[in-house]
């Protein structure tokens, strides 16, 4: 099940519904693994590895205040393009644990300066193919123009080798390599967190790159491509057959590393269904919390998922 590879939120419904009962450890992917799925990721990671990293950073002045650095960072990645984030950690030369995160659908998000007062470098990644910024009214502004012709999710999605999703989880698998070598970050102690768009990318990392030691994913989108109740972005139902070599459940099951999900039994864009297709998919020590009354959410079980997180990185 392994790739062969060596080390280099969108809001739910809520109509006050009960959720139903579902046997929730028969579910299964509906579709088999493409054949092809092995290949298309080999030599992505190929294709990625052979272009120049390119690495660029900028400090934020501002917010570096002695006790941390933060700065903007961008990484070249495949089809020319970059993918953009955020750098943080604490000041000193460490090496200290570390987190990967990207975050959940909508105009993305500034770093995360608080991990780093609490010891940790932070990676913060977002999927576009232009700058974001720590100013989210400007993110908005930036986020609306690029989807003036449609949604991003869908850019380049009726040719898998040519679409934004390629580009974005190769340029930040790419990004992790990069970060799992820097000597201020222990590479033994790094983790990846999500949740909606940020948690399907947080179990598809986990699958693509060997670097955690553990991953967190609360309501995770992308689950069961052709499943009946599939996950966001719903890549199917919209005629993009061959999106299916996306599909977070066979990522998740390459997956080494202790897992914890979240599924909301009333969450309607990233149904249980989907979510437990991806989990019963895992082979690595695992556990998944229940939440019945829960829809597309964000619910304290989250914040003490990010806190187990964060106590397998510092034990």
């Amino acid at each position: 099940m392994k790739f062969g590879m060596v080390p280099q939120a969108l809001p739910g419904s809520d109509r006050g519904e009960k959720a139903a009962v579902f046997n929730h450890k028969d579910i299964r992917p509906a579709l088999p693994e493409p054949e092809e799925f092995n290949e298309f990721w080999r030599s992505g990671l190929a294709e990625v590895a052979a272009v120049p990293a390119d690495v660029r950073r900028k400090r934020i002045e501002a917010l570096c205040d002695g006790r941390r650095e933060v700065c903007r960072i961008s990484f070249a990645t495949v089809g020319g393009g970059r993918i953009y984030g955020f750098l943080t950690r604490p000041a000193g030369a460490g090496p200290f644990p570390a987190l990967v995160s990207v975050p959940g659908a909508g105009p993305g998000t500034g770093p995360d300066a608080e991990s780093a007062n609490e010891g940790f470098a932070v990676l913060y990644c977002n999927v576009f193919p232009y700058e974001t910024t720590e100013d989210c009214a400007e993110n908005e502004r930036r986020y609306e123009a690029f989807n003036r012709e449609g949604l991003y999710i869908y850019r380049g999605a009726e040719s898998p080798e040519r679409c934004l999703m390629r580009s974005a989880l190769l340029g930040i698998g790419r990004a992790v390599e990069w970060f799992a070598a820097q000597p201020f970050v222990d590479a033994d102690r790094i983790g990846v967190f999500g949740s909606s768009q940020g948690g399907g990318f947080a179990l598809m990392l986990a699958g693509l790159v060997p670097h955690f030691r553990a991953a967190a994913a609360n309501v995770p989108a992308f689950c069961d491509f052709g499943g009946e109740k599939s996950g966001w972005p719903q890549f199917r139902r919209h005629g993009f057959d061959r999106m299916q070599l996306f599909d977070a459940a066979y990522f998740a099951a390459r997956i080494q590393c202790p897992v914890k999900m979240i599924a909301g039994w009333r969450d309607e864009v990233c149904p249980p269904e989907s979510v437990y297709a991806a989990y019963n998919c895992i082979n690595a020590p695992k556990e998944i919390i229940d939440e019945p009354s829960m829809a597309h959410e964000i619910w304290p079980s989250y914040g003490r998922l990010q806190q187990w997180l964060r106590e397998e990185l510092k034990g």
